[in-house]
């Protein structure tokens, strides 16, 4: 809208505001596919003008009048979803111009505004989800998952492995009606005790299966921590748990069978005040009438011994399976 004192304006500014009045008239001109096809391409010539526009203002207008063009130069179209977050955002939001395969691309190449706007979209295809899910950061991964038009199933793995950390998020993917069921034990550590009842009726699980599977997971999770954790690390986590009454023969058991024989071993000289040395050599090496004898010398008894010596024969062939964890140890329940 042109002001009234229009005239007493300086140059430059209404210059711009005649800009930004052609950029209107020319994203109207091109959003009409009954232009005859000379005219509309003298017309995406000026718009390819108008597109490198110095004032944001005017490229914007253009922006906004082409976004729900049904047909546009793939140049201008990518010029436009290439520019900064004002202008190329509510383009990339509705634009019907762009292939999965091109919208997936950017979401790869470029910003995280450029995520959020293609993540809000009415329709996302499982390629451009499964592009916003391996390069996005929470906020654009948030927005598709709240996102009931994407398509999230073959996404879904990678955003368990990339946000686990975040309950809300795992809350937002585990409620999804195509979150697929092979995922369950992925995602039901990670839940909250609402989505996790929801995920049990909704698949029909029973209690103990859901707990045990929640268990396992945790225990995993442990594991893969304690490979790389240092052992004054590994003994204040066993202190704290100690200190809550949540230290278990249970979780050791668990934790040592997943691989996390390192946990076995602090908590063995823990218990037993021996050398570091001497217990993770027999951890690693020894029979199971030492292991028995090591296991017992912690105060260890009945069913328990041979349940850890049987955990100790299966975690020293996991450990070297499993990668990795940096960090604080993970919540264990």
């Amino acid at each position: 809208m042109i002001p009234k004192d229009f005239t007493s304006l300086p140059a430059w500014r209404r210059a711009e505001i005649e800009r930004i009045a052609l950029a209107r008239q020319v994203g109207a001109f091109l959003s009409d596919t009954g232009k005859p096809a000379e005219e509309r391409e003298v017309v995406v010539g000026i718009a390819m003008k108008l597109a490198e526009d110095l004032a944001v203002e005017v490229r914007q207008a253009l922006a906004f009048e082409l976004r729900r063009a049904p047909e546009l130069p793939f140049a201008l179209a990518e010029k436009i979803a290439r520019d900064v977050e004002e202008v190329a955002s509510p383009f990339l939001e509705h634009t019907p111009v762009f292939t999965a395969e091109q919208l997936a691309r950017f979401a790869r190449e470029l910003g995280e505004h450029v995520r959020v706007a293609i993540a809000k979209r009415s329709h996302v295809p499982e390629v451009v989800a499964i592009a916003i899910a391996e390069a996005g950061g929470e906020r654009s991964v948030t927005f598709l998952l709240r996102n009931q038009g994407a398509e999230i199933a073959g996404a879904s793995a990678i955003i368990i492995e990339r946000f686990r950390h975040s309950r809300r998020m795992m809350d937002l993917l585990a409620r999804r009606p195509d979150f697929p069921a092979t995922l369950f034990a992925q995602i039901i550590e990670h839940v909250s005790e609402a989505a996790r009842e929801e995920l049990v009726l909704r698949y029909g699980v029973p209690e103990q299966v859901a707990d045990d599977t929640t268990r396992f997971a945790k225990a995993a999770n442990l594991a893969r921590w304690a490979v790389s954790a240092s052992y004054a690390a590994l003994n204040d986590f066993i202190r704290q748990k100690e200190s809550l009454g949540a230290f278990t023969e249970r979780l050791l058991i668990d934790v040592t069978r997943a691989g996390g024989l390192r946990l076995f071993v602090a908590a063995m000289v823990h218990k037993t005040g021996l050398d570091l040395e001497v217990v993770d050599r027999i951890t690693r090496l020894g029979s199971q009438a030492h292991l028995e004898r090591l296991i017992k010398r912690a105060g260890i008894r009945g069913f328990a011994v041979g349940q850890l010596v049987h955990a100790v024969e299966k975690g020293r062939e996991r450990e070297a399976e499993i990668a990795p964890e940096d960090g604080d140890p993970p919540h264990s329940g």
